[in-house]
């Protein structure tokens, strides 16, 4: 028997496909399905099921793609409105190729959350389950995602799925939940390669309090909702427009131009790339950060044009936007921001300040420090002075921002930040600067004065 765990690369999604001899099977599947199939043909085996955990929301699902391309037949709960696929309830069992798969309902994420099982052949003692949101390394799911009013009521329902369900299958049963540390599906996880329901059962916080400690922590958890989450679900629900093979046109300089009326321009490249020089009104969103970032801030409805570092960065942009449900991906800038200026075409710039730079800035007192970081992190530490707003919310709140002063953003390294400006810039701000190193470099340059350096 193989398991495989495919991550999806800054969604901090896992999908896994396990398979035996000939049969193999999926759970989760992300919308781009071909390494799936590698690793099936690898393994000389054909893939047969998609187990769904839930009505995911924070990327699109493969499953109609798995099935176009193999016949597999998909597997998820009975939920009202359903596209596809077939339903399962408790105890339903799937027996492929000497692999039994049991299904366990472990509500409380969402309301028609699954667990699936996975025993060795048909022996009592369970191998694995794949806990979808139920139980992370580390936490558990949040439950807040139907609204503040039923937070309480989705956790008593989960306390209930993870005492009642999973952790009495054994403290020797991986764990192979739906998502690692990053993911905004939970609160902070750890940042393990593997864990077990005996090893959770030891060191996660959210098992070892009572169930009133439990729902109260849950009630009062502050996590916030993408609000791309709606449509993702939405989508997944009636099944998602299988994947556009299209590909993108390539364009020089004044072909790209021509074509960025009412399009948006999307710069992947490095905030020092992006700071030096950048077309005006394009937004800096570093390639990793795509996956998290693009749903806060883009236009599902508006085409994308793409500006990159290099040309090979122009394939996975396309794929991570995909992967949330942005296929409206028409070109790119061919020979990159250089046949831009060697034209002599118009560039704009951010400023950029070192950790020195805003030191002594903040001496004459004009700066507006602007910290686009989450609310927790803020609260840990911040540059006095620093007004808080996250990067996500910026352009519904610019107006909590002076136009009339110079503005330095700040993050923990200067990739959101550099995200900020380039809101800001497009919002018609005159001066915006970027902290290049943040936060990061804001503390390790105050412990180096400390000791004495310079």
């Amino acid at each position: 028997m193989f398991i495989e765990r495919i991550v999806s690369e800054g969604l901090a999604h896992f999908s896994y496909i396990v398979g035996n001899d000939n049969d193999a099977f999926v759970v989760d599947p992300k919308r781009d399905v071909e390494s799936y199939i590698e690793i099936a043909k690898s393994n000389c085996s054909t893939i047969r099921f998609v187990f769904e955990t839930h009505l995911n929301e924070d990327y699109l699902v493969g499953s109609l793609e798995l099935k176009r391309l193999t016949g597999c037949r998909i597997i998820h709960s009975d939920r009202p409105g359903s596209g596809y696929g077939e339903p399962a309830k408790e105890n339903d069992i799937f027996d492929i190729d000497g692999m039994r798969i049991k299904v366990i309902e472990t509500p409380g994420h969402s309301p028609e959350s699954l667990s699936f099982v996975l025993y060795p052949s048909s022996e009592d003692t369970p191998l694995a389950v794949f806990s979808g949101d139920a139980l992370f390394y580390g936490n558990v799911g949040r439950t807040d995602l139907f609204g503040r009013e039923k937070t309480a009521e989705y956790a008593a329902m989960l306390h209930e799925s993870l005492h009642g369900k999973l952790l009495p299958l054994g403290d020797g049963t991986t764990l192979y939940p739906a998502h690692g540390a990053g993911s905004a599906c939970g609160g902070t996880m750890s940042d393990i390669a593997i864990s077990t329901i005996g090893y959770e059962r030891a060191a996660n916080p959210m098992l070892v309090i009572t169930r009133e400690k439990f729902i109260e922590i849950k009630e009062n958890e502050n996590i916030r909702l993408p609000p791309y989450f709606s449509r993702m679900a939405d989508l997944n629900l009636k099944g998602p427009q299988l994947l556009e093979q299209n590909l993108l046109k390539p364009m020089d300089a004044p072909t790209f131009a021509d074509a960025m009326q009412d399009r948006t321009v999307v710069d992947t490249r490095s905030l020092l790339s992006f700071g030096g020089g950048h077309i005006k009104g394009s937004y800096n969103i570093w390639l990793s950060g795509l996956p998290n970032f693009a749903g806060w801030i883009l236009d599902p409805e508006k085409d994308i044009l793409l500006v990159t570092e290099r040309q090979e960065d122009v394939k996975a942009a396309k794929l991570y936007l995909a992967r949330i449900g942005f296929d409206k991906v028409r070109g790119y800038l061919c020979e990159g921001i250089e046949d831009w200026h060697n034209r002599g075409m118009q560039l704009e710039q951010t400023g950029l300040f070192t950790v020195d730079d805003l030191h002594e800035k903040l001496k004459e007192g004009e700066l507006f420090v602007l910290d686009v970081r989450e609310k927790g992190e803020y609260a840990q530490s911040h540059i006095p002075g620093a007004v808080n707003i996250y990067v996500g919310e910026l352009e519904k709140r610019v107006a909590e921002v002076p136009s009339d002063r110079s503005v330095v953003c700040a993050c923990s390294t200067g990739k959101r930040s550099s995200l900020a400006a380039s809101i800001l810039a497009r919002e018609g701000f005159k001066s915006v600067n970027n902290l290049i190193g943040g936060m990061t470099a804001w503390k390790e340059r105050g412990n180096l004065k400390r000791s004495g350096h310079k």
